[in-house]
């Protein structure tokens, strides 16, 4: 055996094609590399037809599921110059790029996005969706798929970066050791790498600090937006960026995606892929419970598998959506940056359920803003991903991502027990807030029994007061004489709703 090896182009193909049956990136799956015992800059060399020892090339076919090795070596050569390819390979600086355990479908969106970056030479790409839809792992594979046509390949990750001025410290050393010294002559510097240099810069996660410091809007807006240049800069954030948007319409150069959930098919392969076995019909409606998201999908996946033995009907059957840590945490970020404004629309919707229209929604808010306000309101809730738009009739509705949905309606019982506590604590009715401004009875029902958010507050609030919860609700209704109706708001009918159901419905 040759003292080293390396991938033929053929053989690279044929490695292609077996990681893709597996859902794996070419060089960000870190199970890959662990099960040749090997490293990721290994990986690197090998799919760069670099030569690498003959026991850890083997490991690598291998752990692919490859076993004829020998299929994917080149032969051996009279002599061996370094290969032309590793004399073209980027500089590749992608060490803050996270790892991915598998990566399904997507097809459309790479095509897509490689048009626009190779074909169309765009300076600036934005990719924007929900937390959890899998932008990272996308922008993951579209630079494994377009890297070969750059010199320098650098990837940023904001969601830990100390400072800008570290960011575009780091962003600068791959070009050249020696940082100039003031702000201004490395902003002027990296626009000229840019220029000179066939670059691809990826900012990961620039929703984390748009709203922490105002360098970075200033950096994007002043300097990256209007600069010419032949790199591309490659951006993913929770949020579609309005100033962005203003610019997409007017500039080829730049342009932005907004991603959904995988196609139903991508998701039940993912599923599969995951060792959860159903039929077909089973598989898409979990699928659909999920819209999509691959990381719920990811999440929800040992929770069937474990708890309830892969029985997915099981699941379907409870009605309910397991999120998991890490998903609660990325999209209760994204809740907790909403106004006030847009947190009370949220509610409302998570209490109507179900598509509702603008105009109908504007006839519960218990204030009448201006109604600029409230589209622009709206309008910032599309944008984060958070809503769900509907076509029904001539006029469009809008409801919440079911993901969303699940934690606004927690949020919202958290909310209302705790006032409901302040309230018999003080003796102050001003201390309501969400149960003044909001009726928890969905409108246009009378079904005070089965209303799904009154059922779960009473329960919420009989496990702090046990038995004695309907007299002490009856002690709040004293307390809304003598005010005025403003102050009341929904207070009455809520309270009411609530003793209403545990009549209707006891708790034993």
């Amino acid at each position: 055996m040759a003292k080293s090896l390396r991938a033929s182009s053929e053989g690279l193909a044929i490695v292609d094609r077996a990681r893709q049956r597996r859902g794996w990136t070419k060089t960000s799956t870190a199970r890959w590399w662990q099960d040749a015992n090997t490293s990721r800059a290994t990986l690197r060399r090998f799919w760069q037809g670099d030569r690498i020892q003959p026991d850890i090339f083997i490991a690598l076919c291998q752990a692919v599921g490859i076993s004829d090795w020998e299929a994917i070596a080149k032969p051996l050569e009279l002599s061996s110059p370094p290969p032309i390819s590793s004399l073209l390979t980027p500089h590749l600086d992608l060490d803050e790029a996270p790892d991915v355990e598998a990566f399904y479908g997507r097809q459309p969106e790479l095509q897509q996005l490689e048009q626009w970056i190779v074909s169309d030479r765009c300076e600036i790409v934005a990719i924007a969706g929900l937390g959890g839809i899998g932008k990272t792992a996308l922008a993951l594979a579209l630079t494994e798929r377009v890297q070969t046509e750059f010199s320098f390949v650098i990837w940023r990750s904001l969601r830990s970066v100390p400072s800008f001025h570290h960011l575009l410290d780091s962003i600068l050393q791959p070009f050249d050791p020696a940082i100039p010294q003031t702000f201004q002559q490395r902003v002027h510097q990296l626009i000229q790498h840019l220029q000179q240099h066939r670059c691809l810069l990826i900012l990961d996660g620039l929703e984390t600090v748009l709203k922490q410091e105002n360098t970075y809007t200033l950096f994007l807006l002043t300097y990256l937006l209007p600069a010419t240049h032949q790199s591309c800069i490659l951006l993913t954030s929770r949020e579609r960026l309005s100033e962005l948007e203003e610019v997409v319409r007017n500039r080829a150069s730049v342009r932005s995606m907004t991603l959904q959930g995988l196609l139903q098919t991508e998701a039940v392969e993912l599923l599969k892929a995951g060792g959860i076995m159903g039929n077909q019909m089973e598989l898409l409606a979990l699928s659909r419970l999920y819209s999509g998201n691959p990381l719920a999908l990811k999440v929800v996946t040992p929770v069937i598998q474990f708890i309830l033995g892969g029985n997915i009907a099981a699941f379907l059957n409870q009605k309910t959506l397991v999120l998991g840590d890490r998903l609660r945490a990325v999209l209760t970020q994204q809740l907790d940056q909403l106004s006030d404004l847009e947190r009370e629309l949220v509610y409302w919707l998570a209490i109507w359920q179900e598509p509702i229209s603008f105009c109908r929604l504007q006839t519960h808010l218990l204030h009448s803003p201006d109604l600029s306000l409230v589209l622009e309101a709206l309008a910032n809730l599309e944008r984060r991903s958070l809503l769900e738009k509907w076509f029904s009739t001539n006029e469009p509705a809008f409801t919440l991502q079911p993901l969303i949905m699940k934690l606004v309606t927690e949020a919202l019982i958290a909310q209302a027990t705790q006032e409901v506590e302040q309230v018999l604590q003080s003796h102050d009715v001003r201390e309501f807030k969400l149960l003044r401004t909001h009726w928890l009875l969905r409108p246009g029902t009378d079904d005070i029994k089965g209303d799904r958010i009154l059922s779960q507050l009473r329960e919420e609030l009989w496990r702090i007061y046990g038995a004695a919860l309907p007299s002490v609700l009856q002690q709040i209704l004293p307390l809304l004489k003598e005010q005025s109706p403003l102050v009341i708001g929904y207070v009455g009918c809520n309270i009411m709703a609530l003793l209403t159901q545990l009549n209707l419905n006891p708790i034993h």
